[in-house]
């Protein structure tokens, strides 16, 4: 389901929330702006309790990001917040679960996740619609488009973890390009194009992407592998050779994002122009190594070209970003510098899902 787990964690499942609507709770703390590869990030924390940092999962065309803080790595404060906007946050209550996780956002509001019991949820307005797809056993969401079409990842009876499409009632399962069939759906833009990642032979997580027609859906869609980025060397990472990747959002414009992992630990930040195959490596400037370890996850992009997600700090402490193109949009870029920075105490999304933050 979510990051590493299969212990739900980047995604986390939100249930009902029990009645109550979402209320304004503290806010958003901007720590500051910086230039990096043609754009322009605003970093910022989220609502307290935040001790153990602010993960951002995702943003919709209108600027909404979505994610949580966490007081411990182990309890989830969910909102929505628009950074761009106002310091202004609505926090989520799923049922009173703090091990929800919220992932996905689109236009209307509408939020997606895991409610940390198994379940997968939908909510526009409280209280959510849990589901888990096709006869499974548990499920997440991580990703919802304008049109209300839902990705994801559900377990089956069998063991097998497969990714999944959701329009309205009609499933449509994704399987793996190779290797066991471990495929987390993470985005689908307005177009029906879905990406995401799958286990492959080698033990690690690599990119895919697959084709739905909302129109005529199909029973079951085969994904597409994704070349895993050739990387650049990065000051402070001497030798440092891939491991591993994770596609986590698209656009309309077939833009995608993501990151890398490599033999440092360390994680850094990419977009990927699904048209041309071109990777363009981009990390917050703010990031700072820890114990060696650097890390940015881009999260999400946006139609306008907006992209989210979270950096860490010299401390293993993770902190939001928006970042907002000043050039021309990514896919005209071809591998504008990286920007490097920390990592430590998250753990990768990995087999399930998203990340989350570990104590």
């Amino acid at each position: 389901m979510t990051s590493a787990r299969c212990w739900l964690m980047g995604i986390g499942i939100l249930t009902a929330m029990t009645g109550t609507v979402p209320v304004h709770a503290g806010g958003l703390t901007i720590i500051g702006n910086a230039s990096s590869g043609g754009y322009q990030f605003t970093n910022f924390d989220g609502p307290t309790p935040n001790g153990a940092g602010t993960v951002i999962n995702g943003i919709s065309n209108t600027g909404t990001i979505v994610g949580f803080t966490s007081a411990d790595g182990v309890n989830y404060n969910n909102f929505t917040a628009n950074p761009l906007v106002s310091t202004s946050v609505t926090t989520l209550n799923i049922n009173g679960s703090t091990t929800a996780m919220a992932n996905g956002v689109n236009s209307a509001g509408t939020v997606v996740g895991g409610d940390g019991n198994g379940d997968a949820f939908t909510m526009t307005t409280p209280p959510p619609t849990t589901y888990i797809p096709g006869g499974g056993v548990s499920a997440t969401a991580f990703g919802i488009n304008d049109h209300g079409v839902i990705v994801g990842q559900y377990t089956t009876n069998a063991d097998t973890t497969l990714g999944y499409v959701l329009n309205g009632s009609t499933l449509t399962t994704i399987n793996a390009p190779s290797g066991p069939d471990v495929v987390n759906a993470q985005s689908i833009n307005g177009k029906g194009l879905v990406v995401g990642f799958y286990l492959g032979n080698d033990g690690q997580d690599h990119g895919f992407l697959a084709h739905y027609n909302a129109g005529s859906p199909p029973s079951t869609l085969a994904a597409t592998a994704i070349a895993d980025p050739t990387i650049p060397p990065v000051p402070g990472e001497p030798g440092a050779t891939f491991v591993f990747s994770q596609i986590l959002g698209v656009n309309d414009q077939g833009i995608a994002v993501g990151y890398y992992g490599d033999s440092t630990q360390s994680q850094h930040g990419f977009l990927y122009n699904t048209n041309t195959g071109v990777y363009t490596f981009l990390d917050d400037p703010s990031e700072t190594f820890h114990n060696g370890v650097e890390a940015t996850q881009i999260t999400g992009i946006n139609n306008t070209g907006e992209i989210t997600g979270f950096y860490t700090d010299a401390n293993g402490v993770a902190h939001g970003f928006v970042g907002v193109a000043s050039v021309p949009e990514p896919g005209s870029l071809v591998l504008m510098g990286i920007g490097v920075t920390a990592l430590i105490g998250l753990a990768r999304r990995s087999r399930c899902g998203r990340t989350s933050i570990v104590a």
